[in-house]
């Protein structure tokens, strides 16, 4: 099939709708598996539709820690395959997306009476170079440490250990994928839900998808099905007869002024409170504190929210190991909440096992021909991938899936910088944009070269976002094409003015369009992306210790 990329929502309605042909495989979720799922994929040649319920990336996959790591806790629980794994495809994708998936230093403290001590980290730390092939590791001294982190807790610190791991923009890299995926002849579409997927004769499946915008109700035919939807994966399974085996954990975090607590690398420490593991990072100018670990009852369609003790939890950390800072909720610009899917074992409630007999490591499931495809982690989708079209082979008809190669991006096009970027910026916009870089450079206007007010993003990438990038709603726009609804105090609402008069018309809405589309991106920014409302009575909830 030819590239859908540049086709409009409309186009592409019409194009499924007036398919008679069954497709060899219908992705079902737009987060980062399912991306990744339909561009190796469409790389073999096979004919791909991909659905996404809501937005691209609107789940899990906008609302993680943005860490592309090797997963160092996974070594002390003895999984060194899933240790491996990770590593070496942190420095495979380090290598492809330089600007999107970027090296950080990690810092871990050492502290009389505390466990880990720097000879057990170390021993963790030497596998996990000689997973990567490198030895970037290094040990600080008290003062080094201080120094590398002024305004540390110095109560206790012996030291540190300080090494190498990843951070990205995770809605970003879905993107990313997500165009490759087109580029490589598979079709996406958001804001259409699969509501039942039936098993028809010779093979075929059947699915009833409706147009979230219309209400619209269509049916399309798919030789495979591909169920990855992460946290909802035990919806579609049910439909199959199977049982609930996913534990919903959510994780939040929040995020401070730069200058609040500056840190210019990653602190990792154990939490004063329960000795779980938790981050201090910067990320887009700001610094991000994170993350939670709790069980999530709350209606999975709606997005998920930080709760007071979240807060409260996040800032007592933070706190103790900056005490100087005494930061508050006051200095908190907003927040987020993703929730992900811990897995089960066969026949038993996932809420009954405790988290460290819980899977860390995703699985497959083939329910004849409707694959389910869940847990893992960010770093993995490819090789997530890779399993999902193997266990595909047998419903394809002989079509060979082995083609899709053991890389996720081709290498970048050279293109010359003829606008003066600065260098830093250059590498990034290339790590965002891909292929379509040279694209977006050509058609960058004297207005889209300059920077939104209080944020590093350009107003060229709005631009392209609107144009190029499947924008439904404003939230597609302000928190996941770009993320200024995250850096920016009330979610951006001081640029209200300048968003309207620069995109609007872009966007082809009028203005009752554009002022409800403000109010609907208001309400949900409150509600999901800032400080809860009220202080509830603290809920009857246990932190857990899980695998970042």
């Amino acid at each position: 099939m030819a590239n859908t990329g540049q086709l409009s929502r409309h186009e592409k309605l019409s194009l499924i709708n007036e398919r008679s042909k069954p497709w060899d495989m219908v992705v079902v979720g737009g987060g980062i598996t399912g991306a990744g799922v339909a561009l190796m994929a469409a790389r073999t040649g096979l004919d791909v539709l991909l659905l996404e319920k809501q937005d691209y990336a609107w789940g899990t996959s906008s609302r993680s820690s943005k860490m592309v790591h090797g997963g160092l806790r996974y070594l002390s629980q003895g999984e060194f395959r899933l240790a491996r794994e990770s590593v070496q495809e942190r420095e495979r994708l380090m290598k492809e997306a330089p600007g999107l998936i970027e090296p950080m230093s990690y810092l871990f403290p050492f502290r009389e009476k505390q466990f880990p001590t720097r000879r057990a980290f170390s021993v963790l730390l030497n596998i996990y170079g000689y997973f990567a092939r490198k030895r970037d590791h290094k040990y600080l001294d008290r003062d080094q440490t201080i120094a590398a982190l002024p305004g540390l807790n110095e109560h206790g610190l012996l030291g540190s250990a300080q090494y190498t791991d990843a951070l990205t923009d995770d809605s970003r890299l879905v993107l990313r994928v997500l165009t490759d995926a087109r580029r490589s002849g598979a079709t996406t579409l958001n804001y259409a839900a699969v509501k039942m997927v039936h098993s028809e004769g010779e093979g075929s499946k059947l699915l009833e998808v409706q147009d979230q915008e219309t209400s619209e109700v269509f049916a399309i035919a798919s030789k495979t099905v591909i169920n990855a939807t992460g946290v909802w994966a035990d919806g579609l399974r049910e439909q199959l007869g199977q049982t609930k085996r996913i534990r919903p954990l959510r994780g939040s975090h929040i995020i401070v002024p730069s200058w609040r607590m500056p840190v210019h690398q990653c602190l990792t420490y154990l939490h004063p409170q329960d000795k779980r593991g938790v981050f201090i990072y910067p990320w887009l100018g700001r610094t991000v504190i994170g993350t939670t670990d709790l069980d999530h009852s709350e209606d999975l369609d709606q997005e998920a929210a930080i709760k007071s003790e979240e807060v409260a939890y996040l800032l007592d950390g933070a706190n103790h190991n900056f005490p100087g800072t005494k930061l508050t909720e006051k200095d908190v610009i907003s927040t987020w909440s993703g929730v992900r899917p811990i897995v089960g074992n066969e026949g038993v409630d996932p809420k009954e096992l405790h988290p460290s007999k819980a899977k860390r490591d995703h699985v497959v499931w083939d329910d004849d021909g409707i694959i389910t495809v869940t847990g893992g982690k960010l770093t993995t989708f490819r090789v997530m991938a890779e399993q999902v079209l193997e266990t595909c082979e047998t419903y394809l008809e002989g079509k060979s899936t082995a083609r899709a190669g053991d890389y996720v991006f081709e290498p970048p096009i050279e293109t010359k910088d003829s606008i003066g970027l600065p260098e830093a910026e250059f590498k990034r916009l290339q790590g965002y944009y891909g292929a379509d870089f040279p694209t977006l450079i050509a058609a960058i206007s004297p207005k889209g070269l300059s920077f939104i007010s209080g944020t590093n993003r350009i107003w060229a990438e709005l631009e392209w976002a609107v144009m190029h990038e499947e924008v439904v709603h404003l939230d597609d726009l302000l928190l996941r094409r770009t993320r200024i609804g995250l850096v920016l105090e009330n979610g951006g609402a001081a640029l209200a003015d300048e968003l309207e008069i620069q995109l609007r018309e872009k966007l082809g809405w009028s203005m009752d369009k554009w002022q409800d589309e403000w109010s609907r991106y208001q309400k949900i920014w409150r509600d999901h992306y800032c400080l809860p409302t009220t202080h509830a009575p603290q809920e009857q909830e246990m932190m857990h210790e899980v695998a970042g």
